[in-house]
């Protein structure tokens, strides 16, 4: 398969990212695609619950075409630094705190819960992405503050993440859990809404 056909527009892939999941250009403009197999309920699922998270107000890449019949999304494609990459270099800063709050506050205000793990946020420039398809409903014991929070600070949850992930993470920046629960209260007073 040398392309994808979306609504009489023919995409060229330039690269397979994973299963069903492609980079893409049409007139000199690059996207991301991504297919859904609409006979499987756990697909179709997710392809309505990516519908319902990009029509909210988290910051995610625009959604440019949506075919219902196929189960074709095409999104522009953002060329950024995944989070997980970004804190294997730098700290997190406050601008990052502010926006992964906002993001969550606008969540709970669709209705929705989102997956917090580092690799599903990309930075560009300044701006904070969400770039998953993944959304659920919301249900108060999985908002970011109850689950994946200390996600987002120097912590020993971070370092299990990489692990987890057979990423390689200087454990000498993990900061002593009474620094990071000062950090994560500091930062919810400020950013929480």
């Amino acid at each position: 398969m040398n392309s994808i056909t979306i609504k009489k527009r023919e995409f060229e892939i330039i690269e397979i990212i994973k299963n069903n999941t492609f980079k893409c250009a049409y007139k000199n403009k690059e996207y991301y695609v991504k297919k859904y197999d609409l006979e499987k309920s756990e697909t179709r699922s997710r392809f309505n619950s990516a519908l319902k998270l990009y029509k909210s107000a988290v910051n995610t890449p625009k959604l440019l075409l949506a075919d219902k019949k196929q189960g074709i999304l095409a999104f522009e494609w953002l060329d950024g630094i995944l989070i997980s990459d970004y804190i294997l270099d730098h700290d997190f800063d406050e601008n990052i705190y502010r926006q992964i709050y906002l993001n969550s506050y606008m969540a709970r205000v669709m209705k929705l819960n989102l997956n917090y793990a580092p690799d599903q946020w990309m930075l560009v420039g300044e701006k904070l992405f969400y770039v998953s398809d993944f959304s659920e409903e919301y249900r108060p014991e999985n908002d970011f503050t109850k689950k994946q929070l200390r996600l987002w600070f120097l912590s020993k949850e971070l370092c299990e993440f990489y692990k987890n992930n057979g990423i390689l993470f200087d454990k000498s920046r993990i900061k002593e859990d009474y620094a990071v629960n000062k950090e994560t209260v500091l930062m919810t007073c400020k950013y929480y809404q």
